[in-house]
């Protein structure tokens, strides 16, 4: 049997690095906020999607004790994840989404997903970066997805979300 190397693990984060991605965000079931119900690997989309903005900055991250990207680990919160920057492709994608302040402004956020591949519809205006569900002709598919606890958005807040996704 085969198997799919580091090497060729790198080549596909490189691809999916090519595309366009967004993170979308949900307001979930009201259900959930006593415990989120578990994210799973057959999902394609979120729950309740009330938008997704466009990716702010993309690179190549490799685990490092010592590194300056800290991320939560999904299942563990209280564990903390250290990355650093890549100079070559690794099979470890860091991705920065930057929401501004009136995106969802007084939504109840309790889903994120990672999306790749997504199509705008062709009409809008050149620039946008945040999108709702009917601002869309394809979602592209769904790379990546959490359940969080909820928090309400405020006007005042540019809401920043990061993710390592691992190939």
């Amino acid at each position: 049997m085969a198997i799919l190397t580091l090497s060729g693990r790198a080549a596909i984060a490189a691809a999916v690095a090519t595309r366009p991605l967004h993170l979308a965000w949900g307001t979930g079931d009201p259900a959930w906020d006593g415990a989120p119900l578990p994210e799973s690997t057959l999902a394609t989309g979120l729950f309740n999607e009330i938008g997704r903005r466009a990716l702010t900055l993309w690179q190549f991250v490799l685990p490092d004790d010592n590194g300056a990207i800290t991320i939560n680990d999904v299942d563990d919160p209280t564990i903390i994840q250290s990355f650093a920057p890549s100079p070559v492709p690794t099979n470890h994608l860091y991705l920065l989404f930057n929401f501004d302040f009136l995106d969802a402004p007084a939504a109840t956020i309790r889903e994120i997903g990672v999306f790749m591949g997504t199509v705008v519809d062709p009409g809008l205006p050149p620039g946008q970066k945040y999108f709702t569900p009917g601002e869309l002709s394809d979602p592209g598919i769904l790379l990546a997805i959490e359940h969080l606890p909820f928090f309400n958005r405020q006007p005042s807040v540019r809401q920043t979300f990061e993710q390592v996704i691992t190939i």
